[in-house]
């Protein structure tokens, strides 16, 4: 039986106008589950949604539309009882740990902090702190640092041992490793990945590298302009892409053989373009589709099973036999 520990149903959120001009609609419909002690990666160009999806999933902004649930239970908006309860459940690390940590604290203090607000450890609080930073391979004295006295792999560190902090089951992670260097990424992946296993964690993993959800991932959905348009297993969506958008991730993944590089097509990752409430009715990937037909234009196409448990939000996908 399936264990499904966070459910998103239907998530739209549409943020108002400004200066005038159309409400932009940030999320359209878009649902995705995590199950129990494993990775759901959710990958897609800057300006997808995929922050807007992170926020709503930890509860620092409400949708305007669709349903929340963590096992079963519908999460709602409330006092900040009902959100210190969902902190407890659920925790985020940001994309760049030295925004999100207080430079006027030291490694202890910000640790020291969260435990104090959650009316954890109480009495043992030391303790605990070194233990956490045991947890993510630092030491000890590291507690006495300041955020500035850290180099970036070493503060996202510490913006994961203070989200381990409360004891959650859910960490969603938004591009936990693109303000480091290549080098210091492995390092974090590997280490989220033995975190993982040692406390059974699920997480959500977001990149915009398609190869680096691949590795931390057993299930992604790929997202473009607020939706979601492909779903499936890693094997199944890194594999055997079906969205044209997903082929052109995939073909964005660096080789190392210079022959391949200069003979394959480019994947004409763009900026894209804001989301309004006047947008067409038509696929928002049809202008830059290699395989636009007139129904593109004319209708979105609904995220459909192609196989089990894969499913495409393109009409082309869907008619091919494969």
């Amino acid at each position: 039986m399936v264990d499904v520990v966070l459910d998103a149903q239907h998530l739209t959120k549409v943020y108002g106008a400004r200066r005038g001009g159309e409400p932009v609609r940030a999320l359209n419909d878009v649902s995705v589950s995590l199950e129990r002690g494993r990775t759901l990666g959710i990958v897609g160009e800057s300006g997808c949604g995929k922050s807007t999806l992170a926020r709503l999933l930890v509860g620092l902004e409400t949708p305007t539309s669709g349903d929340l649930r963590i096992d079963s239970r519908q999460i709602e908006a409330g006092g900040r009882g009902a959100a210190r309860a969902l902190a407890r459940r659920i925790q985020l690390v940001f994309q760049d740990p030295f925004s999100s940590l207080d430079p006027r604290m030291t490694v202890e203090k910000v640790l020291h902090e969260v435990l104090t607000v959650h009316s954890l450890h109480e009495g043992a609080r030391g303790a605990r702190v070194s233990e956490l930073l045991a947890m993510v391979g630092l030491s000890a004295r590291f507690a006495t640092r300041y955020p500035h006295e850290l180099s970036g792999g070493q503060a996202q560190r510490v913006a994961i041992a203070r989200a381990l902090a409360v004891e959650p089951e859910i960490v969603v992670l938004d591009e936990p490793t693109s303000a480091l260097d290549v080098s210091v990424r492995a390092e974090i992946i590997n280490l989220l990945v033995r975190i993982q296993d040692e406390l059974r964690l699920s997480y959500v993993f977001i990149s915009h590298d398609l190869s680096m959800v691949r590795h931390i991932s057993d299930d992604i959905a790929v997202m473009y302009l607020g939706r979601v348009v492909e779903q499936g297993r890693y094997d199944q969506v890194f594999v055997t892409p079906l969205h044209p958008y997903t082929v052109a991730l995939a073909d964005a993944i660096p080789v190392p053989d210079p022959r391949h590089e200069r003979s394959r097509a480019a994947a004409g990752v763009a900026s894209v373009a804001l989301r309004t409430e006047a947008v067409a009715q038509g696929c928002a990937y049809a202008p830059r589709c290699a395989l636009v037909q007139d129904r593109c234009r004319g209708a979105v196409p609904a995220l459909s099973e192609k196989s089990e448990g894969h499913r495409v939000a393109c009409f082309v996908a869907l008619d091919e036999s494969r």
